[in-house]
């Protein structure tokens, strides 16, 4: 009869009645919503207000069939069970997206080894083949295409016009092709003679 009477003067408003419903169930709340969120839990606060938003909105439909207690308890467990399901599918979500980026980043380091193997196997390759070249074909080969300089600061670097350094280089590319076709030092060399053929 007391809860009734408690009930009753929630819902005519008065603000004593709706502190003392609060206090009077509020550890209990507070105890099962840890019980199922995890001792140290933030979210247990939360779970116990939401709690009192629900019953203060549905007060008014209770039937005294069990304690008020019973009936907070439950609305209080169905929002634990919520936020469990909800930690899941964030937590499910999270793993799917820690899988799809492990899984390029593991994609990108193979990508990019097998790159720094293409290229050391192509410097490889241009180093045996520029020891057939003239000292100046070996020179501009190694300042066009292993340092990547520009024709004018090749031409800067040699004291040569412009239009000698394309020459010179284009002299150097075609012997190092000659090289690679005839069969001669790095021969069988795969992707990395496929470059230097072009």
């Amino acid at each position: 009869m007391e809860e009734q009477e408690l009930v009753r003067r929630v819902l005519a408003g008065s603000p004593d009645a709706e502190r003392e419903f609060f206090e009077r169930y509020r550890p209990r709340l507070l105890r099962a919503s840890r019980f199922f969120l995890g001792g140290q839990d933030s979210d247990a606060e939360d779970i116990v207000q939401e709690t009192y938003i629900i019953a203060f909105r549905r007060l008014g439909e209770y039937v005294f069939r069990a304690p008020i207690y019973a009936w907070l308890r439950q609305i209080c467990l169905r929002l634990c069970y919520a936020r469990l399901r909800a930690r899941r599918r964030v937590l499910v979500s999270r793993e799917g997206d820690l899988e799809v980026y492990l899984h390029a980043a593991a994609l990108r380091r193979v990508s990019d080894g097998e790159a720094d193997v293409q290229r050391l196997a192509r410097l490889a390759l241009l180093e045996t083949l520029k020891g057939g070249l003239s000292p100046d074909g070996r020179r501009i080969i190694e300042l066009r295409d292993v340092q990547g300089l520009r024709y004018a600061a090749i031409g800067a670097a040699l004291g040569i016009p412009m239009g000698t350094v394309m020459s010179r280089l284009a002299r150097a590319r075609t012997r190092l092709r000659a090289a690679l076709l005839a069969g001669r030092p790095g021969e069988g060399a795969g992707p990395a003679a496929a470059e230097f053929a072009r």
